[in-house]
């Protein structure tokens, strides 16, 4: 079995889907071969976040800054669509249409969330 892994450091934290996106298709070309030029097959792919923190108190870039303030309003939108109509209904068009998407994410293997999701908390049955 072969594992292959790429680190992708942004220039300052960021809550942009768009560019997360692009941080993880740039780890992808650093690590994806044609089918004629590798000898393994990939099944799965993931992205781990590492040092999370609230925005409000991350350091700012000097090179390379992100545009928070028009990034903000626009992640806020697609946020309140999917609240408003269901989870999917806006997605970032490198998704593709869900319809013809021949993958899906799945949730099997993910963290609990009960921290930070009230109707995610254990329940004890006496």
């Amino acid at each position: 079995m072969r594992s292959i892994s790429t680190t992708v450091t942004l220039p300052e934290a960021t809550n942009d889907t768009l560019a997360l996106i692009k941080a993880a298709l740039h780890g992808v070309a650093r690590t994806w071969r044609e089918p004629g030029d590798r000898p393994w097959r990939y099944s799965k792919a993931g992205v781990v976040t590492t040092d999370l923190m609230r925005l409000e108190d991350s350091p700012r870039a000097l090179i390379g800054q992100m545009d928070r303030e028009r990034s903000g309003p626009l992640m806020a939108a697609i946020d309140a669509c999917n609240a408003r109509w269901g989870r999917g209904a806006v997605v970032p068009a490198r998704a593709g249409v869900a319809d013809r998407r021949a993958w899906s994410t799945k949730f099997e293997m993910r963290t609990p969330r009960y921290t930070t999701q009230i109707d995610e908390l254990p329940v004890a049955v006496a």
